[in-house]
């Protein structure tokens, strides 16, 4: 601690010019049971959703330095980029509100979750002026100001995420401020993990531990495509830090910062779910943190994943995110861009936040049957790609009800089948499986019941299948989803076919015998198509 603090109340650092809207440290809390779920010695959670400035999240504290120095300092308005759903939008329209400054809010698109537009409502209810793009590269084209200059039209430009110089002072503060946090406690993680989108918290946390002596290595888990997590960013940003310190009469690090990429969880694009982030997510609500999953789900599903692989043992991972719900305006929508506003109406994203509801239903009923998400469980190790132990557990007791006349062999290998055909599916598609579920095994307390599904008897479980059907809409939607997933691992397996009357693939002679269907297809040796005969 006493090096930290040395650092933090340096006389150069503490005259940087700041709002001094991170005043209090956020708690770090241990996690020993999700630790232990996990695999971990330990696991403290850093929660900066815990902050007061600007409904919370790291952001606030990039711009506590960021919006005190010129010219955002005195500029009447600013201008920033972002997505639709961005949290660095969200601090920044409240800080425009607080401060009393104009916001122009560029924003392009990604896919829409309710996350996503719970901070779109919010940014629309208290921004001046919206523009919308179709894209990132849109907006590079058309607005290239509002990405890398610092003027646009008048307007001072944040930078996108707050990253600079100047905004990631605040996260060496952050780095600072846990290396005190840990050395009370005499808590030595090897590693923190965190979220990598614009890079300057991760750089600037690296870069704070390394000042407090702390010898954790700092994982950032790329959200971004690779161009913009590359070696070479982190090491510009790196260099940049280290000579604004120097502007306060702090040296670099007696040691490099310790900080590793880690690209293998960002998905197929910016701004979509990956299955691993979304499990992640839910094993941390079920610790009580809740965590978006587009940023934070991919940093714990990093996390998880090298803890499995005994590649960690002792962990820190920083929730980044802000806290929710947040307030809006009832005309919220009416304030979009009107190419916004009818890409939001079109019929396909009404569809999935309709099926989304199932999880609205799940959390209900389960609060209000005060059931255990993740204790009393025997579930064998499944080591799926999709599924999780309890998910598989889930599907066979499903099967074992629904699959009338399977043997145990066939219903032994469903849920394996169902795995391994969840993962070509898109991550959206299969956020809904793990909602699916999920629903499944907690939604008996829609019906009054207390026990899980995977503890009832084969019978009670038919009659919770058939109670969510009958409720007709979603419910009824999921109902028979469990259905067609039972059906589609039982029906994969050869055993299965005969009472189905399928003789199986169209293969030929490469597969011993061949097939009966296939033989009969075949044409004679020699033999030349109608079409070409004179």
């Amino acid at each position: 601690m006493v090096a930290a603090m040395a650092a933090l109340d340096h006389e150069g650092f503490a005259a940087a010019p700041r709002l001094g809207w991170v005043t209090d440290a956020s708690p770090l809390e241990e996690a020993p049971r999700l630790a232990a779920a996990w695999g971990l010695e330990a696991l403290w959670i850093k929660r900066d959703d815990q902050l007061q400035a600007l409904y919370g999240g790291g952001k606030p504290r990039k711009l506590d330095y960021l919006l005190a120095r010129e010219p955002l300092a005195s500029a009447p308005r600013w201008a920033a980029a972002g997505a639709i759903g961005s949290g660095a939008m969200v601090a920044l329209a409240a800080a425009a509100e607080q401060l009393g400054r104009s916001l122009d809010a560029h924003l392009f698109w990604t896919p829409p979750s309710d996350g996503v537009l719970d901070n779109l409502a919010f940014t629309a209810s208290r921004a001046d002026r919206l523009w919308f793009h179709d894209s990132r590269a849109a907006l590079a084209v058309s607005r290239p100001a509002v990405l890398v200059g610092r003027m646009s039209r008048g307007a001072a430009v944040v930078p996108p995420g707050g990253t600079s110089p100047v905004g990631m002072l605040g996260f060496v503060r952050a780095g600072l401020e846990l290396a005190a946090q840990l050395e009370e406690r005499g808590a030595a993680p090897t590693r923190v993990y965190l979220p990598l989108g614009s890079g300057g918290s991760a750089v600037g946390l690296a870069t704070g531990l390394a000042l407090a002596g702390c010898d954790a290595e700092v994982v950032a888990v790329a959200v971004v495509e690779r161009p913009l997590s590359s070696a070479r960013r982190i090491a510009a940003l790196t260099s940049s830090l280290h000579e604004e310190l120097a502007r306060w009469g702090l040296a670099p690090p007696p040691r490099p910062p310790r900080l590793t990429l880690e690209r293998g969880h960002a998905g197929p694009a910016y701004g979509v779910t990956t299955a691993d982030g979304v499990v992640a997510c839910e094993a941390l609500c079920d610790a009580g943190v809740t965590v978006e999953p587009i940023y934070g789900g991919k940093a714990a599903a990093a996390l998880r994943q090298d803890a499995a692989r005994g590649q960690v043992a002792r962990a820190v991972f920083w929730h980044t995110a802000r806290r929710g719900p947040l307030p809006h305006a009832p005309d919220w929508r009416e304030r979009l861009p009107v190419a916004l506003r009818r890409r939001l109406d079109d019929p396909r994203w009404e569809r999935v936040r309709a099926r989304r509801r199932v999880l609205l239903a799940l959390g209900a009923g389960a609060a209000a049957a005060g059931v255990a998400r993740v204790t009393g469980y025997e579930a064998p190790a499944f080591h799926g790609r999709v599924l999780g132990d309890v998910e598989a557990l889930v599907l066979g007791a499903a099967a074992e009800a629904l699959l009338e006349g399977a043997s145990p062999a066939e219903l032994a290998g469903i849920a394996r089948r169902v795995d391994a055909y969840l993962t070509a599916l898109p991550p959206a598609a299969v956020t809904e499986i793990h909602a699916l579920l999920a629903l499944l095994e907690h939604g008996t307390a829609l019906g009054g019941r207390v026990r899980r599904f995977t503890s009832l008897s084969p019978a009670d479980r038919e009659r919770v299948g058939a109670s969510l059907a009958a409720r007709g809409g979603v419910l009824r939607d999921a109902a028979r989803g469990v259905e067609d997933l039972c059906a589609l691992g039982l029906y994969q397996q050869p055993s299965s076919w005969g009472a189905l009357g399928y003789q199986g693939p169209m293969v030929g002679p490469g597969r011993r015998g061949g097939w009966p269907a296939y033989e009969a297809m075949r044409a004679p040796r020699g033999a030349v198509p109608k079409a070409a005969t004179p």
